[in-house]
């Protein structure tokens, strides 16, 4: 039950992570987000800096910093409270989760799967491509249910 309850989790989350996958590929934009912001409102890195109670040194300095990736989110906040904007910040999955997690787990059956057939061919008892799918995925689903917890170890 257990299992069932994260995977619906998962996909609520994959859910609303969906909107911000267009963003997180279009990616942050060659200025840096504080710079574009700053220019399409027209404002001065001297009159943003008031805005902030930071020189405007200062604002040169984080404007370069983001660009870098050496910004605190903590400063970040900060302009955005100087733009009269709200800062956020997430993680936006290349795949869903529900996707990444039955590909862990699978990860963790065919590595079980290749001892078995190995020891089965052995001794002529190999499975077939289908049989051996089917395994997967029976396996795949039962790890999921009774040993989630182990995935990434």
């Amino acid at each position: 039950m257990k299992y069932l309850n994260m995977k619906i989790s998962r996909e609520q989350l994959d859910r609303k992570l969906e909107p911000l996958r267009d963003l997180a590929v279009s990616g942050m934009p060659k200025q840096g987000w504080i710079r574009t912001i700053r220019d399409a409102l027209g404002m001065s890195s001297a009159q943003l800096g008031k805005k902030a109670g930071l020189g405007q040194p200062r604002i040169s300095r984080l404007e370069h910093a983001e660009k870098t990736g050496d910004l605190k989110v903590s400063s970040l906040q900060k302009i955005a409270n100087a733009f009269g904007m709200r800062f956020i910040y997430g993680f936006v999955p290349e795949a869903s989760l529900e996707y990444m997690v039955r590909k862990q787990a699978e990860k963790i059956v065919l590595g079980r799967m290749e001892r078995l057939d190995r020891t089965m061919r052995l001794e002529r008892q190999g499975l077939s491509d289908e049989e051996k799918k089917k395994a997967i995925d029976g396996m795949v689903d039962k790890l999921l249910m009774e040993n989630a917890k182990d995935l990434w170890l």
